[in-house]
């Protein structure tokens, strides 16, 4: 797909997502986008509450691989930093940066998921979330990072609407029981 196509496809997207009336049909438009622009084999969206350092998963496109739900603690690692804290697409091309990761590596490369791209979704000057594709080995290596930067622009509404909802979950949890990302 050509980069007028890929921008072409995002419009219609940011159009489709501003009309779309719930969450299913919100991620259903996000998925087709993502399948169409990006590719992917698993997708994956997670809220990030900074006050608390949380994520939850809040989309799966496969819930046997990632099922919903569940919080997960932030660490300080690289990954953190670069997606979380600064706001950073992070690519990853192997086996070796799905380990660096996912605490769940071995099974996602078990299932043939070898390369990673985690897009952070913004608002107001803060990272309120990851959408996260997996697909095979160094699918993303090539990815122009405008295509990216605005495929997580127009996802921002959906993602603003569930953390909202997200951080009253979370203001009741005991974190200290939880893994870390």
């Amino acid at each position: 797909m050509t980069l007028e196509q890929k921008l072409d496809r995002l419009a219609q997207a940011a159009h489709a997502l501003g009309r779309a009336k719930d969450a299913e049909a919100r991620w259903s438009e996000i998925s087709r986008v993502a399948e169409s622009v990006l590719g992917y084999s698993l997708l994956t969206g997670l809220v990030y509450l900074k006050e608390q350092r949380l994520m939850r998963r809040i989309f799966s496109s496969d819930e046997t691989v990632s099922p919903l739900g569940g919080f997960k603690a932030t660490g300080k690692g690289p990954w953190s930093t670069r997606v979380l804290e600064q706001g950073l697409p992070y690519v990853g091309s192997d086996e070796a940066d799905i380990r660096s990761v996912f605490s769940e590596s071995e099974m996602l490369i078990d299932r043939g998921l070898h390369s990673v791209l985690n897009l952070p979704v913004c608002c107001e000057g803060n990272v309120i979330g990851s959408l996260n594709l997996l697909d095979r080995r160094h699918a993303y290596d090539h990815l122009d990072e405008r295509v990216m930067n605005l495929f997580a622009g127009i996802c921002a509404p959906t993602f603003m609407l569930a953390h909202e909802a997200e951080r009253g979950a979370a203001a009741e949890l005991d974190a200290s029981k939880l893994d870390s990302v």
